[in-house]
């Protein structure tokens, strides 16, 4: 049996293949069981021991097992043994069987670079977040716009300075060890300038090495950050948003909403804890809705899904864009998925963090 914390990411991870990587599911059915008929595939369960797929053809629907060579003890073992099988289905696939949706996004990782930089200032944004600016080491860092995240890799001593040409290969070498002394996180970047960025951290109750280094950091502190990449790619003919986000997310939806024609209208749900941790933003137009959790605890939020049930909008030539904890943002995107008849590509949906039990 999986440990809860393993049960809980696999779910996770079985919702976000079925709603959102249907095409490299049906890849795998076509070229790595050799399911050449189907036309629909999905995943049932996660054992220790296999994979059970449900095969749906013209015909009939059946079951289908991918038995792992061994028994795997975690999620992280499940996504490798997954995207094995994937790279095997595609090295069997003929040359113009199309890219899916997950190997376009493996693509982007291939020619990152990683960035040394150091804090500039910091400043208070609410009374649980805190902005960051970054300078230094950062000339040619592109500039993607919209919700462009990096990862961000920082040693505990605040002190620390890299190693020359300290890079993302070295962090996985050294990552695979007993002793790690570096963590890492993703972040959005919520503005760039010339070779300097703004970058917001959440405070927690209960906060993890990143959120530490984030309070602790001083003036010349030290980072590693490796990137950009982004979710955010609406359809061309797309006139018509809806943003979603907890404290995590909400510099992602600003610098994308920012980013938006004037000609194009969105709808924006901001989850926050209470009035001191909303914070002031020019909006006069008041597209910008703040719903709050009050005694709730961050991840446990109720109000917003509620607010989400309640959408009563267009679908057509619409994109919603929601980031936040991986239950609650795994639960709006069934949600809006069912109740606007929304494709694949009209949304994008990510867990930026999970609540542990």
């Amino acid at each position: 049996m999986f440990d809860k914390n393993s049960q809980e990411n696999i779910q996770l991870m079985i919702d976000l293949h079925n709603d959102v990587n249907e095409d490299a599911l049906l890849l795998i059915a076509h070229y790595y069981l050799k399911e050449v008929k189907a036309k629909k595939t999905e995943i049932k369960h996660i054992s220790p021991e296999l994979i059970s797929l449900i095969i749906e053809t013209d015909e009939e629907k059946k079951i289908q097992q991918i038995e792992f060579p061994e028994k795997v003890k975690d999620s992280v073992e499940v996504s490798n043994f997954f995207y094995s099988c994937l790279s095997k289905a595609r090295a069997d696939a003929p040359e113009d069987y199309p890219k899916t949706r997950l190997e376009k996004l493996i693509e982007k990782t291939l020619n990152l670079d990683t960035y040394i930089t150091r804090v500039k200032n910091k400043r208070e944004i609410s009374s649980n977040i805190i902005e960051i600016t970054f300078k230094g080491g950062l000339q040619n860092l592109p500039n993607l716009k919209n919700d462009a995240f990096m990862y961000f890799i920082v040693n505990s001593d605040i002190e620390h300075k890299y190693p020359e040409g300290f890079s993302m290969n070295d962090f996985r070498a050294i990552n695979t060890k007993d002793e790690n002394p570096y963590t890492a996180a993703y972040y959005t970047i919520r503005s760039i300038r010339e070779n300097e960025i703004d970058v917001w951290f959440v405070l927690h109750d209960h906060p993890g090495p990143l959120a530490i280094w984030a309070e602790e950091a001083k003036v010349n502190s030290e980072v590693a950050i490796w990137g950009p990449r982004t979710t955010f790619t609406p359809p061309l003919d797309t006139n018509n948003y809806i943003f979603i986000a907890d404290e995590t997310a909400q510099p992602a939806a600003l610098a994308a909403i920012e980013n938006l024609n004037k000609d194009e209208n969105f709808i924006c749900l901001f989850e926050t804890q209470n009035e001191t941790t909303k914070f002031e933003y020019g909006d006069p137009e008041h597209r910008i809705e703040w719903i709050y959790r009050n005694d709730q605890p961050a991840g446990e939020g109720t109000e917003l899904l509620k607010r989400i049930k309640q959408l009563d909008v267009n679908s057509e030539k619409l994109y919603v864009f929601g980031a936040g904890e991986a239950r609650q943002i795994s639960t709006i995107r069934k949600t809006l998925k069912k109740n606007l008849d929304l494709n694949v590509d009209q949304m994008s949906f990510t867990g930026y963090w999970r609540k542990t039990s």
